[in-house]
């Protein structure tokens, strides 16, 4: 009988044939490296960047612009006419009909005057302006924003003479003032990180697995190289876990990749604030990034099972991608919970495949960290992602499976 130590060394060895083997063809496929390095580095810069920069610039250009208006009934508030028609924030044109004007975008709102309007104030009684505007459309929220403040200045002013007229102080319509004050001012970065961070990494981890699960199973397949691999010496366990493993490490490096990626652009786009990123402080502590690392594997190591058991039913890589393409579908709504709000973890969600990952890593940026839900959460993942890895071994055991056509 053969010594332990040396059956572990040998199945080790057998092992890391297979893993060195199949890290290598996936370093050299072109698709592999994009979707494993290029991508998750390049991803967050550019979304986070370059789109916020184009949105905020078409949004201050919208701001900056003179929008059309029209005013109907002019002549029932010339007072307020000429508030509006002062300002350099508008410009007043006449038009024939007012819907269709806004809606051709030949105007942008519109305001109308009561025929009592100025009857009303002077009785010092109350009355109503009505605003059309298009809510579709930015620079009609932008005109329709801009009569408000006209109107509003110019109901405050008539409010102060009618104070004035009765003798009355203005101040006696605003007994006391309320100031609001955010007492975790430095939290509001990790608040935003914790929403996004949590979905990304349960889809980095399987997106970065995807690829290389359907390449080395299903690849295999219809490249024909499969029935090569199969007749080695090696056992059948040893290879599905050695091309587990490769799985396993393309899934690791661009979920963490992506993070890095995206944690290292928020935080100099927080710095770029400047005074405002005292308000939105970053605090990310080493017991933080321990934690997201933890909750890395199980989750990397469930999605890499998961994936390489699915894609080994398939004949072709085609139909592979089609066998995956549902399961997505399934990851993204238990990863979608980081954005809601109001939902925190506790006993019986820790036991929730993928929710209580990003639960536990949300709370966690929050700086909330209770290692009770830790290890269940840590564990429960550990052994879906075992079940997964046990059910993965025994397809590669099966003929049916592994020469399905």
């Amino acid at each position: 009988m053969m010594p332990l130590s040396k059956w572990l060394g040998i199945t080790m060895n057998s092992i890391r044939i297979v893993y060195n083997k199949e890290l290598l063809d996936t370093i050299r496929d072109r698709r592999t490296i994009i979707s494993m390095i290029v991508i998750p580095i390049l991803l967050f810069p550019i979304l986070t960047i370059g789109f916020s920069s184009f949105a905020v610039t078409m949004v201050e250009k919208s701001a900056e612009q003179i929008h059309k208006v029209s005013i109907v009934g002019k002549e029932n508030a010339p007072e307020l006419y000429a508030v509006i028609d002062s300002s350099t924030r508008v410009k007043i044109v006449e038009v024939d009909s007012i819907e269709k004007a806004i809606d051709t975008k030949e105007i942008r709102a519109a305001l109308i005057i009561p025929d009592d309007f100025m009857q009303k104030i002077q009785a010092m009684d109350s009355t109503s302006l009505t605003i059309l505007y298009n809510a579709a459309e930015t620079k009609s929220e932008f005109a329709k924003n801009r009569l408000e403040d006209l109107a509003s200045d110019y109901r405050k002013n008539i409010l102060h003479q009618r104070l004035l007229h009765e003798d009355l102080n203005p101040k006696l319509l605003r007994p006391f003032y309320i100031y609001d004050d955010n007492i975790a001012k430095e939290k509001m970065g990790s608040f935003i990180l914790s929403m996004f961070l949590p979905y990304i990494i349960i889809i980095l981890s399987m997106v970065g697995a995807m690829y290389t699960a359907i390449d080395l199973t299903a690849g295999e397949k219809e490249r024909g190289t499969l029935e090569t691999i199969l007749v080695s010496p090696i056992p059948r366990w040893q290879l599905a876990t050695g091309k587990f493993l490769t799985i396993l490490t393309t899934s690791l490096v661009s979920t963490i990749l992506s993070i890095t990626s995206m944690t290292a652009t928020m935080f100099f786009g927080i710095m770029s604030f400047g005074s405002m990123a005292e308000s939105l402080g970053l605090n990310i502590t080493p017991v933080m990034i321990l934690i997201i690392l933890l909750m890395m594997i199980p989750t990397a190591c469930l999605f890499s099972a998961l994936l390489m058991s699915v894609s080994i039913f398939a004949k072709s890589y085609k139909e592979a991608q089609s066998y995956v393409s549902p399961l997505m579908f399934l990851v993204i709504l238990p990863a979608l919970v980081s954005f809601i709000p109001g939902i925190e973890l506790n006993l019986q969600l820790s036991f929730v495949p993928l929710i209580n990952i990003c639960l536990i890593i949300k709370e966690a940026l929050m700086g909330s960290i209770n290692w009770l839900f830790i290890l269940i959460v840590f564990i429960s993942t550990a052994l879906y992602a075992a079940f997964a890895i046990f059910v993965t071994h025994r397809l590669f055991e099966k003929e049916s499976v592994m020469f399905r056509s």
